[in-house]
């Protein structure tokens, strides 16, 4: 009878044990899945003029919502998109080359802050770190600009991969415009002027009167020649008037 008694008391013992170690296991298990931090890399591809495609689309849509973009979504890769492209890019302290490289992804989508999920209140095997009270930091500090740390004009002599086909290029890749030109080249252009001062209004790709008015009168002002021409020595003008002094 005692000997009945004691296999009683031991299996329910046993049981007990099992029963915590299972709940022990189900709840520590949770906490490793939520502390992993898995870091999602979405891969876009360079666009430029004449592409086509989902990106394309994609590309178009973000600009559109932006409000640097009014055209069909379509996912064909005009001058119009080119426009907007090189607008934002403006805006956003790019070159306005109007092509859209790994830069321009980042900044239309940047990615999201990598976020660790905090272990729920449960029983587990893990050490609790007791948090530490903030201390104030120190505020950034700011170096004055030198010629070693000067930023390079934005607007650079364009690559022969990346020149817009119709349009005459310099030697050094500076594109040669003039009343009646549009596209990307002419928003770069329209862009320097409105750093100069000389042009005010909506930059938009087309080389009309009121740009060549505004070329005419830099020029006059620079020594140059108001033709209305913008060749190597006209770019090389403006964008010295804009460039850090030395």
């Amino acid at each position: 009878m005692i000997t009945k008694s004691w296999h009683c008391l031991l299996l329910l013992t046993t049981t007990s044990v099992l029963i915590s170690s299972s709940a022990l296991i189900s709840t520590a298990a949770p906490v490793k899945i939520a502390q992993v931090n898995t870091e999602v890399k979405i891969d876009r591809p360079p666009l430029n003029m004449g592409s086509q495609g989902e990106k394309v689309t994609e590309l178009q849509a973000a600009l559109k919502l932006l409000g640097f973009y009014s055209g069909a979504v379509d996912g064909t890769y005009q001058q119009s998109t080119v426009i907007a492209v090189a607008q934002f890019q403006q805006a956003a302290g790019l070159n306005p080359s109007g092509n859209v490289d790994n830069i321009t992804w980042q900044k239309l989508f940047p990615s999201p802050s990598n976020i660790i999920a905090s272990p729920p209140n449960a029983t587990s095997n893990f050490t609790t770190v007791p948090t530490q009270p903030t201390r104030a930091t120190k505020p950034p500090t700011i170096r004055p600009t030198t010629p070693q740390n000067q930023p390079k004009p934005s607007i650079q002599p364009t690559p022969v991969n990346q020149q817009t086909p119709g349009i005459e290029y310099t030697s050094e890749g500076w594109p040669i415009l003039n009343l009646g030109t549009s596209g990307v080249e002419v928003v770069k252009l329209q862009t320097q002027l409105q750093k100069l001062g000389f042009l005010t209004g909506k930059i938009d790709g087309d080389f009309g009167r009121t740009t060549e008015a505004a070329v005419k009168a830099a020029q006059s002002r620079y020594g140059l020649k108001p033709n209305g021409i913008v060749g190597g020595g006209t770019w090389k003008v403006f964008l010295k008037r804009t460039s850090p002094q030395r």
